[in-house]
């Protein structure tokens, strides 16, 4: 107990030196702190103290941290905001071994770059893409009169009218990962265009000729924007294009995860992959898509060597390390920092639009356990 008061006394001096400089005019309005090595011989104590003591000073408004550039002296306390933040999935699902955690990095992201704005984050879900629910919480945000709202859409044509009404309220609205095309709204995302069309440019430079896309019927915009990312590469590479559609909600049982072979939605799948000539790459817009391609060609028998699976989300399936697939890591956290930095900044007063693009990472596993028939490079010019 008396370690933690003394550890408590430290930090609070430390926090009481800090703002008697400040009130003094030794440090002024817009000044930046000296470097926290500085800061440890001004104020006598460790680095760890001092950090807690700038981060309390941070909270309650006397102080501002810009990411990159240092921490500086505002004008007085600043005001404290409320932000909503709406999305699906706050849970992990598991489907055919692939662990879906896209909602946790964005949100931890959001709550952690809230802190430096003095601002508290009311975190919303919605389950598994409930556009119902999800219609709720936007109405909900509206009647609690919130500073901002942060979203990760999932309503395509569905909640439209919400989305309108939150616009209508004044409130400023920022989307994170999905948006509404058609509001033109401040946003946060992954370039997925530039993601997927960078990835059928990899694909080609190992000499793949075959390269296919899995998607779903309804698309929200990251679906969308990968599918248009696809299209431009094969197109100007002069390969085929090759989309095929499934509605993944007659081949995946909701309840238990479960993939129903016997579903004619499931059939025809197999018929759009089985003619393909190989060797191929096989792109799936997201996981759930993935697990169903992945038994799609485990139950054709295509050989290993022959075959390259892709997907779009962190994480890769267990199922996978056996063959050579690839990844396009999107910047989950990245996403959730920028979302709120954009919220705070339409709160304080910045009327312009803003639209934020993240480019994603592209890895390829297990170039190896590839062969590539026809092809007149070898492995190692591959690996290299």
């Amino acid at each position: 107990m008396s370690t933690a008061k003394k550890q408590i006394s430290k930090k609070d001096n430390a926090k009481k030196k800090i703002l008697s400089l400040v009130q003094t005019g030794h440090y002024k309005t817009g000044d930046r702190l000296p470097p926290e090595t500085e800061l440890v011989k001004i104020l006598g104590c460790c680095r760890s103290t001092v950090r807690e003591a700038v981060g309390l000073l941070v909270s309650e408004g006397h102080l501002t941290h810009v990411r990159g550039a240092g921490t500086y002296v505002t004008a007085g306390k600043r005001p404290r905001y409320t932000i909503a933040a709406l999305f699906p999935d706050l849970c992990k699902d598991d489907v055919a071994n692939y662990t879906v955690n896209i909602v946790p990095p964005m949100v931890s992201a959001i709550i952690s770059e809230a802190r430096q704005y003095n601002a508290d984050i009311i975190v919303s879900g919605c389950g598994c893409d409930c556009v119902d629910i999800e219609r709720e919480n936007i109405k909900n945000a509206i009647d609690r009169g919130v500073d901002a709202v942060i979203i990760c859409y999932v309503g395509e044509h569905h909640n439209i009218d919400a989305l309108e009404e939150l616009r209508d309220s004044g409130i400023p609205t920022v989307f994170v990962d999905r948006y509404a095309a058609r509001l033109n709204p401040d946003y946060a995302v992954t370039d997925n265009f530039a993601g997927t069309y960078d990835a059928v440019n990899a694909m080609a430079e190992l000499g793949i000729e075959t390269i296919y896309f899995a998607a779903n019927v309804d698309q929200v915009t990251s679906v969308r924007d990968r599918i248009l990312g696809y299209t431009a590469a094969v197109n100007s590479l002069g390969l085929s294009c090759n989309v095929v559609y499934t509605r993944i909600e007659l081949i995946v049982d909701q309840n238990d995860k479960s993939i129903n072979r016997d579903s004619s939605e499931y059939r025809c799948l197999l018929k759009s992959l089985e003619s393909m000539r190989l060797p191929a790459a096989v792109f799936s817009v997201n996981p759930v898509i993935n697990a169903v391609v992945y038994a799609a060609i485990e139950d054709l028998k295509i050989p290993k060597d022959q075959l390259i699976l892709g997907h779009f989300d962190s994480d890769a399936p267990t199922n996978l390390t056996d063959r050579c697939y690839f990844e396009v890591d999107q910047p989950f956290a990245e996403l959730g920092a920028a979302a709120l930095q954009i919220a705070i900044s339409k709160i304080e007063g910045n009327s312009d639009l803003q639209q934020v693009a993240l480019k994603p990472k592209l890895t390829i596993h297990n170039l190896s356990h590839f062969v590539m028939t026809g092809s007149d490079k070898t492995l190692v010019e591959l690996l290299d």
